[in-house]
């Protein structure tokens, strides 16, 4: 199960489907973005549910090459650290709306080298990690407006063995930054470095003091609490501050190899690599399923970062199966096929209307407000006026929160005329 808010409350089956529930504090409805490398990718969940993905593989304006790195704007927007192609680029949306890109090979000004990770801070400043370069960049925009680098190899004070991981931000602007070959995290109020400080290990927990083994990844929760993915013996840790206070660590299992940390605003904690996995008030995890990476392999999570959401989590719609098939005798009604209707997200869907065409009827059971993780059932018949295939759809609207207010299941039918009985 997940962790739950106040009275309300969500139960999950072993797949993180919701079993039952009302408006938990994490609902079945966690989207998120990723990359393949080639592609950026959204997910209702776990399970990869309604996945699309947008771009492909090359240079030009809807390509990527090596999208290792994903943040999100407090307007949505979508940055990539497009590594190969040695730029950043902006989208609004999933369909490549008013992209803008920044960058080409080199190390001047409005250049990068195999840029990895990118950030955006509470004021919308752009970092970007410039691996190949060996620096931390600021800017304002996409223009590169007041470009400010951080650089410097090494294990002292304002020195990073690596320059990698996307940095992270608490509520004060602050910056963190996984320091992976130095196995440690450090704090600064800027990029002058200025208030510089490091926590490598935690306190006195018994008879242990336990330390980073190889921290890939950081992130901040709302209330200030820092999360680090470690890559040795893979796991979360979370402490309180750069103290160390209250280490607690949870095993994201042998199967997991971490790319990324983020943090929602809920405290929804993401991580990706070895597919994604959600790690549940440090008590639990879920892993995804094989259908969210089945063509590239659960390695090829990169850049995992939650879907900006309010608080409640939306409802959201999903409709098992996608599409229906049938075939039937001319003038005559077939019997009735099924169409699961469920609401995994985390408020009531409001609203449900159904309407067919093309020789397809519906009757279904579905409440004026179908509560956050329940179903209810849609039977569609089909009845051909004329032999050969017939495409139809079952339109759906509702006030959903993942695929807006109307839908469209795709319905087949071929009308099929029987052969005359033999004369006696």
């Amino acid at each position: 199960m997940q962790a739950i808010n106040g009275s309300t409350s969500q139960v999950y089956g072993t797949n993180g489907v919701v079993v039952t529930g009302t408006t938990g504090y994490n609902s079945a409805y966690t989207p998120f973005y990723f990359s393949n490398t080639g592609q950026i990718l959204r997910s209702d969940d776990l399970n990869g549910t309604n996945l699309i993905s947008y771009g492909t593989q090359g240079s030009d304006v809807g390509q990527f090459y090596g999208a290792y790195g994903i943040a999100v704007d407090s307007a949505g927007r979508i940055y990539v650290a497009d590594t190969y192609n040695a730029r950043i680029v902006r989208i609004d949306d999933m369909n490549g709306t008013n992209w803008t890109s920044l960058g080409t090979y080199g190390s001047d000004v409005g250049q990068f080298n195999n840029p990895s990770g990118i950030s955006i801070d509470p004021a919308g400043k752009i970092y970007v990690m410039d691996t190949g370069n060996n620096q931390l960049v600021r800017m304002d925009d996409m223009n590169g407006t007041n470009w400010t680098t951080l650089s410097g190899i090494g294990s002292g004070d304002g020195q990073f063995a690596q320059y990698v991981a996307p940095v992270a931000f608490d509520a004060s602007g602050r910056i963190y930054i996984a320091d992976t070959g130095n196995r440690r995290i450090v704090r600064m109020d800027d990029t002058s470095g200025t208030n510089w400080t490091t926590l490598t290990q935690s306190p006195v927990i018994g008879m242990y003091i336990f330390s980073f083994g190889s921290p890939i990844g950081v992130a901040v929760d709302a209330a200030g609490r820092i999360y680090v993915a470690d890559a040795y013996q893979p796991k979360v840790i979370r402490v309180d501050d750069m103290t160390g206070s209250n280490w607690t660590s949870r095993s994201l299992g042998s199967g997991a190899n971490p790319h990324s940390i983020a943090v929602d605003s809920s405290g929804m904690v993401l991580v990706g690599g070895g597919g994604a996995q959600i790690v549940d008030n440090m008590a639990g995890v879920l892993t995804s399923s094989s259908t969210l990476t089945a063509y590239y392999g659960p390695y090829y999570v990169f850049g995992a970062t939650p879907v900006p959401l309010p608080t409640p989590r939306p409802s959201a719609i999903s409709f098992s199966p996608p599409t229906l098939t049938f075939s039937q005798d001319v003038g005559t009604t077939s019997a009735a096929q099924t169409i699961t209707i469920t609401n995994f997200g985390g408020s009531p869907l409001n609203g449900l209307a159904f309407s067919t065409s093309d020789g397809f009827s519906e009757t279904n059971d579905c409440p004026a407000a179908l509560l956050a993780g329940s179903n209810c059932t849609v039977s569609v018949t089909f009845t051909p006026e004329a032999a050969g295939s017939v495409t139809g759809a079952l339109n759906v609207s509702d006030d959903s929160g993942n695929l807006g207010s109307t839908q469209v299941v795709p319905l087949n039918g071929t009308g099929t005329i029987s052969a005359a009985p033999p004369t006696p």
